[in-house]
């Protein structure tokens, strides 16, 4: 199946000089439907030092998925109304409810791709709450992966491939892929059972090739096999210059690899660079204290620690991207080492047992089960709260997203009318 992802070749235009003006033109894009905006001044932080240390309690981590949904969808919304366009989130897929297989025996990382497809179809629901589903192309790594999307795939023990439902075959916008449906990419299909692309799809050369005039974004899921499929993606920018969002695109192991000529040099220097981290989780589990690397936009890039007597803590704050390697040395190389933790900087959250709040934001009937009701209810909430409104509120928005996350599920609804908002609490006994 993945033979297709590691032998393509990939051509374009220099990034270089012409970066500014695409950058303009993306933008010009966005704004047209989305005027810029800056995030209200209660959620960015003033400027300060590059790193500050000195550990304090977490109250601010995700709780459960949709709480982290919720987070994950700000976030992007919050760095498309500041005019950036190229975008990308990072975040395990072990994370998220319903993974299966990753991890196991699967060799060649198919169960891995797939459970990155599942995460990614909840991520562009955002979209589909805004009316904006029509107008963003989701790309994916090659021909086999959008089969699978669209049609889904069987069990097959041979190569470790968990039976996948199809999760874009409802997708109101269009779906696509980044490199080359040749000969040796369609036999693949074949032996593996994959079902055929629509004709307009199957056999593509360019990926460029099918794009649209009428696409105001594109989604690109888990570019991440080898740097070829990134390669492509910086061809997509230059051909067309849309805003681009990517998913798992281990964009991490673009900046530390070795390139020192052509297209990859062009990548790692030029291209990956322009990169604004929408969402990011970075888990560090080795060693005697195991943490995260965290960093939600707007914020600063965090350093979370496991602390003495239980729970995490923050043991460290940069105002830009740090390095991998010496956030692992500095913290996670040694056992539990760090100062006391000081008092926090703001109470945690207490859960209760209110089961009316999340209805009271989207302004619907306490126990209101019409899912019609419920999606349109957010839609015009989140176009009177979105980042992008004259009197939006990035924060407001987050509350909004996470209760309609909750009351859209049968299940997390009915958990959520019976315990309020204590149902996750009662959900992980």
């Amino acid at each position: 199946m993945y033979a297709s992802r590691t032998t393509r070749a990939v051509s374009g235009a220099s990034l270089g000089s012409g970066a500014r003006p695409l950058r303009r033109r993306a933008r010009a894009l966005v704004n047209g439907s989305h005027p810029t905006k800056k995030v209200p001044s209660t959620v960015v932080r003033c400027a300060s030092k590059v790193a500050r240390q000195g550990a304090y309690r977490v109250t601010d981590l995700p709780e459960d998925e949709s709480d982290l949904l919720a987070r994950i969808h700000t976030s992007i919304q919050a760095a498309l109304s500041d005019g950036k366009v190229l975008l990308d989130v990072e975040v395990p897929v072990q994370y998220f409810d319903g993974v299966v297989g990753v991890g196991g025996q699967d060799s060649i990382a198919i169960s891995e791709f797939n459970a990155c497809m599942s995460v990614l179809r909840k991520i562009v629901r955002l979209f589909e709450w805004l009316g904006q589903a029509e107008s963003v192309r989701v790309f994916f790594p090659d021909a086999a992966e959008c089969s699978i999307a669209l049609k889904g795939a069987g069990l097959n023990p041979v190569s470790g491939q968990w039976e996948q439902s199809a999760t874009f075959h409802d997708w109101p916008g269009a779906v696509d892929y980044l490199l080359r449906d040749d000969f040796v990419s369609q036999t693949s299909r074949k032996a593996y059972g994959y079902a055929d692309l629509p004709d307009f799809l199957a056999g593509k050369r360019d990926v460029e090739q099918t794009a649209e005039v009428a696409d105001r974004l594109y989604v690109v899921g888990y570019p991440y096999d080898n740097t070829g499929e990134m390669e492509q993606v910086m061809r997509l920018w230059e051909e067309h210059a849309r805003p681009i969002l990517v998913f798992n695109g281990n964009l991490d192991g673009i900046r530390t690899s070795f390139a020192p000529f052509g297209k990859a040099k062009k990548l790692k220097h030029e291209f990956v660079p322009e990169f604004t981290t929408a969402f990011y989780v970075h888990k560090f589990a080795a060693g005697a204290a195991p943490g995260l690397l965290y960093r939600q936009y707007p914020q600063p890039w965090r350093v979370y620690r496991a602390a003495k007597g239980g729970g995490m803590e923050c043991v460290a704050e940069y105002d830009e991207r740090p390095e991998l390697r010496d956030v692992a040395m500095q913290f996670f190389s040694g056992g539990l080492t760090t100062t006391e933790v000081a008092v926090s900087t703001s109470p945690p959250v207490e859960l209760t047992d209110d089961n009316t709040r999340y209805y009271e934001a989207l302004g619907v009937d306490a126990g209101c089960s019409d899912r019609k009701a419920l999606a349109a209810a957010y839609r015009d909430k989140a176009r009177e709260l979105h980042p992008d409104a004259p009197n939006g509120d990035a924060m407001a928005f987050y509350e909004l997203s996470k209760a309609y996350a909750v009351l859209r599920d049968d299940e997390k609804r009915a958990k959520y009318d019976e315990f309020g908002e204590r149902w996750v609490l009662e959900t992980s006994k």
